[in-house]
């Protein structure tokens, strides 16, 4: 087919020449009557750009995610009218949370026939209703009336899902409109973004410089907005530089690598024992592209995690209604984390000497904070129990996959577990549902992040209840033949909130977070047989001295792999380590356990 730019075009046919001009090599989706135009426009472009099968759309979206995480560059989402569409919202809104772009298309009505109730369209109380549904999670959205409007579409979609605080762009996509050539002029343009970064106020960058120097106890915070910027060696300088003990939220994970001397371990409700410690005796925090949740604050309990204003607090991020948002600031900073960053480190150049930190009692109170954490969960990591502790699992996968590997988690305990107990030593090494948390994002999000960085091991950690959510996507996974290593820890139940059921309510108060059947036993499903069933390989571990043997044959088999790791769900060997605090309500009818909780709420 002759697609010169003297040429005529499709709607879908603009579309997916402009996604290959942006640099974009993957499309995630699923055929449906709505979008059948489009995807029959990438026909003629298979050599440059890769249309990846997903089995449901959330997983297409969470697989565009993923892709985004390891590589640094967008994917697009190509679904159908409907169901298809709406389908996506939960992986879309799992990206908008994390400040994730990804160029979502939906097939919409035909402009002729909205309004008329036809097949799958939300009509009440608005014609083609479905982008109203999507709003809250998109940065905008778009539905054109005319071809002609495409190019101006796509240059505004890749301007506002790059721009400032990052994230997905929707373009509900009417039939007519990929089918039909255009009829009137149209304007290909280049070069409408700019590449500039945004950098701070000089005057509070000096501020900030001046405020570190005379810090004590400096702390440094990394958030997403580290890794979204590509600033972990700006971080590390200005770290070594004033000798800062540094922890991270989820989304900054990964941001220093996990075994420099000047890492604190995670802080917040299930942080870490050196990670809480620091971040709440810290003189100075520098906080940079952090949002300051729930989750790493122990629900703004004070002194628990932090003891802001006490301490003060220097804020950096992109989008300025995070700062001063939970925390009162000393010093702002409204800009781009790698330049501002850099501008502090040269101010701290100017003003002071680096320090000798490794020789000051902070550094070695510090170092005393991090071995007091490896004994802690020793007892969980050495236990020598049947059915395995999740923590076992962690600390033998650590030892076999290699320094670079992509290690992928959705949410509970897997989630929370990678986060304090298992290191990872450089930016886009961790990628998980930070902010919308949704489980069963890790299994499709672990292939796109295979496809985005195939020459690094990628290995899903994930949860028995996220597998049955969206482990179909192994299919997609055999179809493709990517390589990923999906570890399960099979623990037979919801492990997180029944641990939450119990801790809260009482040993007698568990409801529906263990897996039995009618007669009261046990079920447990046999995530490995599933695995051979889609096409993949997939074997069953019940002994923690096996994990490591398994991971390897997963890791040579160059194949999709599953090694399911059978855990245990009872206490002890279940618990978490909570050494902060989270609020989750208890009942008022639970009368001394609800007065226990009032006691600590921080609001």
């Amino acid at each position: 087919m002759d697609t010169g730019s003297n040429q005529p075009r499709t709607g879908g046919q603009l579309i997916v020449e402009h996604l290959v001009r942006e640099g974009v090599t993957h499309t995630f989706g699923i055929p449906g009557h709505g979008n059948t135009a489009l995807l029959d426009a990438f026909v003629d472009h298979r050599a440059a750009i890769e249309l990846v099968p997903a089995m449901h759309e959330q997983c297409a979206s969470h697989m565009a995610d993923g892709f985004y995480r390891s590589s640094g560059q967008i994917a697009a989402v190509a679904t159908s009218i409907g169901p298809g569409a709406t389908n996506t919202l939960t992986g879309v809104a799992t990206a908008f949370a994390d400040s994730m772009p990804q160029l979502v298309i939906t097939g919409g009505v035909h402009t002729y026939m909205m309004n008329r109730g036809v097949l799958q369209e939300l009509d009440r109380p608005h014609g083609d209703n479905f982008p109203r549904m999507a709003e809250p999670v998109v940065k905008r959205w778009w539905q054109p009336s005319g071809v002609e409007q495409l190019p101006t579409v796509l240059d505004q979609a890749f301007n506002v899902m790059l721009e400032g605080r990052r994230g997905p762009a929707l373009i509900n996509l009417p039939q007519d409109i990929q089918a039909e050539f255009a009829t009137g002029e149209y304007q290909i343009s280049d070069g409408r973004r700019t590449q500039a970064r945004s950098f701070g106020d000089p005057e509070y960058i000096s501020r900030a410089a001046k405020l570190l120097l005379s810090a004590q106890r400096p702390v440094i915070l990394a958030g997403g907005g580290v890794i979204a910027a590509e600033a972990s060696a700006e971080l590390v300088a200005i770290a070594e530089f004033i000798g800062a003990a540094v922890t991270t939220s989820f989304m900054g994970k990964g941001a220093i690598p996990e075994d420099h001397p000047l890492f604190a371990w995670a802080c917040g409700d299930l942080g870490s024992i050196p990670g809480n410690a620091c971040t709440r005796e810290a003189d100075v925090i520098l906080a940079i592209g952090c949002r300051f949740s729930d989750r790493i604050t122990s629900s703004y309990r004070p002194g628990v995690t932090f003891d802001i204003p006490k301490t003060k607090l220097i804020q950096v991020d992109i989008d300025g209604f995070e700062i001063g948002k939970n925390y009162p600031v000393e010093v702002g900073i409204l800009g781009d984390a790698k330049a501002v960053l850099s501008a502090i480190l040269g101010e701290l150049k100017a003003f002071g000497r680096p320090r000798d930190y490794r020789n000051s009692d902070y550094f070695s109170r510090l170092q005393a904070l991090k071995q007091e954490w490896v004994e802690y969960l020793r007892p969980m990591r050495e236990a020598g129990v049947s059915p395995m502790t999740a923590s076992q699992v962690l600390w033998e996968a650590r030892k076999v996959l290699p320094r670079d590997t992509i290690v992928v988690t959705d949410s509970s305990n897997p989630q929370n577990q990678v986060f304090n107990e298992f290191p990872v030593f450089g930016p886009k090494q961790h990628i998980t549902a930070g902010g919308f948390s949704g489980i069963g994002f890790a299994l499709p999000a672990a292939i796109g992040a295979k496809l985005g960085a195939p020459n690094q091991p990628v290995c899903a950690v994930l949860g028995d209840g996220s597998f049955l959510q969206t482990g179909t996507e192994l299919a997609t996974a055999a179809i493709m033949g990517t390589p990923v290593i999906f570890l399960v820890i099979n623990n037979g139940g919801w492990g997180a909130i029944r641990n939450l059921q119990l801790n809260m309510f009482g040993e007698d108060r568990e409801i529906i977070t263990q897996f039995k059947t009618p007669d009261g036993s046990a079920y447990s499903a046999r995530i490995a047989e599933t695995a051979r069933s889609l096409g993949c390989e997939g074997e069953r571990v019940e002994d923690p001295r096996e994990i490591g043997n398994a991971l390897k044959r997963a890791l040579a088999s160059g194949k999709p792999y599953v090694v399911e790791a059978v855990c245990a769900i009872e206490r002890p060997w279940s618990k978490m380590h909570p050494t902060g605090w989270w609020d989750i309500t208890v009942p008022a009818y639970l009368g001394t356990l609800r007065a226990e909780y009032q006691k600590h709420r921080g609001f």
